[in-house]
C-alpha cells in the first residue's frame, strides 16, 4: 500500500494545492492555493489594504488555475481568450484571499496546534477518500489515511499540507463568525414549507390587454413617440454595446455515452434502494437536476400524463415509497421515488422525487466538436463575407445577437463571460478562435460597437412604439374592469364571462412558488388565491399578463407528517442560504471598502 501511496504523491499534492475550497463554508469556486502574501519572494504585484502581493505568489495561483484547465480540456490547448480568463481569475483570487487573511488578523483569529492536528486526523483533503491507496473495497478507510500521516516517506507531502491549513483554517473561523448569527425560525419554517407543499387551484376570468385591445387597434402619433422618449431618456442611455454574430458547436451524444451514463444510473439506484438510504439526501448530493436537487430531487405534485412517456409509466408502477430502476427521458437517466399518489376527479397526481444522470458528451466528442470550430474559424477569416459563406457551405446556422451591453450575458446564450469578453476587447470586424463555454464552443464574429451614450430616437423607435401600445392597452382593460366587476358581483366569474365573451378556465393544483400557465409565477394572484376561502372571489388583480378575478376551487394544506419528516432537511437548505446570502453581503462590502492596487500591467504586461 505504501508503495501505491507514494506513487500517489505527486497526484496528493495537486489535489491539496487546489482542494481548499472543500474547506470553506461556502463554494465560491475559488482555488486556494493556501500560501501566505509574504511568502513571495518577488516584486509586489500589486497590494489589499497596504498588505503587498507578490508576482510569486500570483504566479502560483495562476499556474494552478492553468493545470486545472489542461486538464479539462482533452488536447490541454487553450484558446488565448480562456488564458486571459485565467489571469483575472488568478487575481481576483490572491486579491480576494489576501483580504480574507488581513480580516483574520485583524480579528485575531488564529488556530492552535490541537486544533490542527484534530482536523487532519480527520479531514484529509476531500480527493484524496478516492485514491486507491487509502481504500478498502471500494471505501474510504480512515484508519489507512491516519496510518499514512505517520510515514516518514510522506512527511514532507503533511508537513506542506499542515502549512497550508495554517493559513486556510483561520479563514473558515472567519466565515464561521460572521454567519454566527444566523438562525432559521420555526415560523420561517413552516412558512417556506407551506409556500413548497400548499396548493390550491382556481378558476380565472383573463382581462387580457393584448387580446381584447389587439396592436392592431392602437394608434401611435410620432408626437406621442417623441414625448416618451424625452420623459424617459435616461432609460435609453446605454453602457459600451456591441452586436455580434455566432456559431455554436455543441459535442454530439454517442452510444458509449448514454451507456457511460447507465452505469452510473445503475449505481446510484443500487444505493437509493439500500436500507435506511436517504433519498432526498442521495439527490442533494448526486442528482444533475439543478432546480430540484437543493430540494432533495422533490418535483412537487405532477400529472405523470404531463411528463414523458418512459418517466409517466415509471411513476405508475411505483407505489408509495418504492424506487424505480434507471429510466431513459430526453433529459437523460432517472431514478424515481414515489412519494405519494391521489385521485381527485378521476384524475390521478402524484408526488415523487427523483435523480437525474445527464448523459454527456465523451472527451472524444468534445474534442471533435472543437476541431469542428477551430476549422471553421480558419475559413471564415478568408475575408469579411467568409463568416456567413463558410457557414452555409458547412451547414452551420449562424445566430446574430441583438445589441447589448457589456457584461457577462450574451442574448440568446445566457452567462457567458467568454464571449461577452471577446466581443468588448475587439473591434468590430474581429472574428474569434474557438471560445469554449458552458460545455460547446463558439466562434463569434463582432459585428458592431458602440460607444457608451444615449441611443437616438430612430435606434429605439419600435421599443417604444411596443410600449406605448402596451400601457394603451393596460388602460383600455382598466377602463373595462369596473364592468367586468359588477358583472361578476351580479351573476358570478362565468356569468361575467359568458357577457363579455371569455373563458374561465380552471387550473391545475399549484404552490406559492410554481409556474401557473398564463399567469406566471411569483405574480399577486397566486398570494390572493392562498387567502380565500373556497368559492369566494377576488379581483380584479393586476398582474403582468393583465387583470384576472378568481374563485378558489380548492386548496389543500401541507402535510404536517411530511413536514416533520423534512424538517430537519428543509433547515439545513434555509440556514445555508441564509449564511450564503450573509456572508456574500459581508464579503461584497469588505471588498467595496478595500484598497486594491493592481500593478500587473507594469511588472507583466497583463
Amino acid at each position: 500500500m505504501m508503495q501505491q501511496l507514494r506513487q500517489s504523491t505527486k497526484v496528493i499534492m495537486i489535489l491539496v494545492a487546489v482542494s481548499f475550497v472543500g474547506l470553506m463554508v461556502f463554494d465560491w469556486g475559488m482555488d486556494l492555493s493556501g500560501r501566505s502574501s509574504n511568502q513571495g519572494t518577488g516584486s509586489a504585484i500589486g497590494s489589499v489594504n497596504g498588505a503587498d502581493i507578490s508576482v510569486d505568489e500570483y504566479q502560483r495561483q495562476y499556474q494552478i488555475l492553468y493545470e486545472q484547465a489542461q486538464r479539462q480540456s482533452p488536447e490541454g490547448d487553450l484558446s488565448p481568450e480562456r488564458l486571459k480568463q485565467i489571469e483575472q481569475q488568478g487575481w481576483e483570487d490572491v486579491v480576494d484571499l489576501t483580504l480574507l487573511r488581513r480580516e483574520a488578523e485583524r480579528r485575531g483569529i488564529g488556530l492552535t496546534d490541537s486544533e490542527l492536528v484534530e482536523f487532519i486526523k480527520t479531514n484529509p483533503p476531500p480527493e484524496i477518500v478516492n485514491l486507491p491507496a487509502f481504500q478498502t473495497e471500494g471505501q474510504f478507510d480512515l484508519q489507512k489515511y491516519q496510518q499514512a500521516l505517520g510515514d516518514p516517506t510522506l512527511a514532507q507531502t503533511w508537513a506542506d499540507y499542515e502549512a497550508q491549513l495554517r493559513r486556510t483554517l483561520p479563514i473558515q473561523k472567519l466565515q464561521e463568525q460572521i454567519v454566527a448569527g444566523v438562525t432559521v425560525t420555526d415560523a420561517q419554517l413552516l412558512e417556506a414549507y407551506q409556500a413548497r407543499h400548499e396548493t390550491a387551484r382556481i378558476a380565472y376570468l383573463h382581462l387580457d390587454p393584448e387580446t381584447l385591445v389587439p396592436d392592431s387597434t392602437v394608434q401611435v402619433t410620432p408626437e406621442e413617440l417623441r414625448a416618451y422618449y424625452d420623459k424617459h431618456r435616461e432609460r435609453y442611455r446605454r453602457e459600451p454595446s456591441a452586436r455580434i454574430r455566432i456559431v455554436e458547436f455543441r459535442p454530439s451524444l454517442t452510444a458509449a455515452d448514454s451507456a457511460a451514463a447507465r452505469a452510473r444510473a445503475d449505481s446510484l439506484a443500487k444505493a437509493a434502494a439500500e436500507p435506511g438510504e436517504d433519498f432526498a439526501d442521495l439527490a442533494r448530493k448526486e442528482s444533475g437536476d439543478r432546480l430540484t436537487r437543493q430540494g432533495g430531487g422533490d418535483l412537487g405534485w405532477i400529472r405523470p400524463s404531463a411528463m414523458a412517456p418512459a418517466f409517466a409509466a415509471a411513476l405508475q408502477g411505483l407505489e408509495p415509497g418504492q424506487i424505480s430502476p434507471p429510466v431513459l427521458t430526453d433529459f437523460g437517466w432517472h431514478i424515481i421515488r414515489l412519494e405519494e399518489r391521489q385521485t381527485q376527479d378521476g384524475e390521478t397526481r402524484v408526488r415523487a422525487r427523483h435523480i437525474l444522470v445527464p448523459i454527456e458528451p465523451s472527451a472524444d466528442a468534445a474534442r471533435a466538436s472543437r476541431e469542428a470550430a477551430q476549422a471553421f474559424a480558419r475559413s471564415a477569416a478568408a475575408d469579411p463575407q467568409a463568416f456567413d459563406r463558410e457557414a452555409a457551405t458547412r451547414g452551420y446556422e449562424v445566430y446574430r445577437t441583438p445589441v447589448f451591453e457589456e457584461g457577462l450575458v450574451v442574448p440568446g446564450i445566457g452567462a457567458a463571460p467568454a464571449i461577452a469578453e471577446f466581443a468588448f476587447s475587439n473591434e468590430a470586424g474581429s472574428l474569434s478562435g474557438a471560445i469554449e463555454q458552458s460545455g460547446a464552443t463558439f466562434v463569434v464574429r463582432v459585428d458592431e460597437r458602440y460607444p457608451s451614450g444615449y441611443v437616438g430616437l430612430a435606434a429605439v423607435e419600435e421599443e417604444i412604439r411596443a410600449e406605448i401600445v402596451d400601457e394603451k392597452q393596460r388602460a383600455a382593460v382598466r377602463e373595462l374592469a369596473p364592468r367586468v366587476s359588477e358583472a361578476v358581483r351580479q351573476v358570478g366569474i362565468e356569468g361575467a364571462a359568458r357577457r363579455f365573451g371569455l373563458d374561465v378556465p380552471t387550473t391545475e393544483p399549484f404552490t406559492r412558488t410554481n409556474n401557473i400557465p398564463a399567469i406566471g409565477s411569483g405574480t399577486p394572484v397566486a398570494g390572493a388565491a392562498f387567502g380565500l376561502a373556497q368559492g369566494q372571489i377576488a379581483g380584479p388583480i393586476e398582474g403582468p399578463r393583465g387583470l384576472y378575478f378568481i374563485r378558489l376551487v380548492e386548496k389543500k394544506p401541507y402535510d404536517p407528517q411530511g413536514f416533520e419528516r423534512d424538517k430537519a432537511a428543509l433547515m439545513e437548505d434555509l440556514r445555508l442560504a441564509e449564511m450564503r446570502g450573509t456572508f456574500e453581503a459581508w464579503f461584497d462590502q469588505l471588498r467595496e471598502d478595500a484598497e486594491i492596487k493592481d500593478n500587473r500591467a507594469q511588472l507583466l504586461g497583463t
